[in-house]
């Protein structure tokens, strides 16, 4: 009895997203649903702005102070959503980690051999390099989506039944 009065009901289930794509790639592909934070920075303000998304309609994006359209957003930041930060920082920390371990192990090599820090001066060079190595590619991550060019940002409603 339960059964059947499930499948009588007919509910349509939306999901609605905003889609951000650089050019054709879609491995660039972003997306950001309803519920969560969206950081934008429009026509009218010179400054980013972060809300939360309420909801989306063909047209607009409504946030809970604000009703957005997409042809007025100029920039979107996406230091913390897009994926590809995640490989820029594992690869940063890894370069750090072995300036760190490289130090710190001729550190311990030289006091147990020599039993002073003279060999640690002559190598300084090695850790110093791969920790900047890894700091620096730290801030090559993507921080913002700019709204320009071949750049897209489109509102996606989809309908399952």
């Amino acid at each position: 009895m339960m059964f059947s009065f499930f499948l009588g009901l007919e509910t349509a289930y939306a999901q609605k997203f905003i889609l951000l794509q650089r050019g054709d790639n879609q491995k660039t592909r972003l997306t950001f649903e309803i519920g969560e934070n969206f950081t934008y920075k429009s026509k009218e303000m010179d400054f980013f702005v972060t809300d939360r998304i309420v909801d989306i309609t063909t047209e607009a994006i409504i946030l809970t102070e604000n009703v957005l359209l997409p042809r007025d957003i100029t920039a979107v930041e996406i230091i913390d959503k897009d994926p590809r930060n995640s490989t820029i920082s594992n690869l940063s920390y890894l370069g750090m980690g072995a300036g760190v371990i490289f130090l710190v192990g001729t550190t311990i090599n030289s006091l147990y051999q020599e039993g002073n820090l003279s060999e640690v001066g002559n190598t300084i060079g090695w850790p110093i390099g791969l920790f900047a190595t890894g700091f620096l590619i730290s801030k090559m991550k993507y921080k913002t989506f700019k709204h320009q060019g071949r750049n897209k940002i489109q509102l996606v409603i989809l309908y399952e039944d």
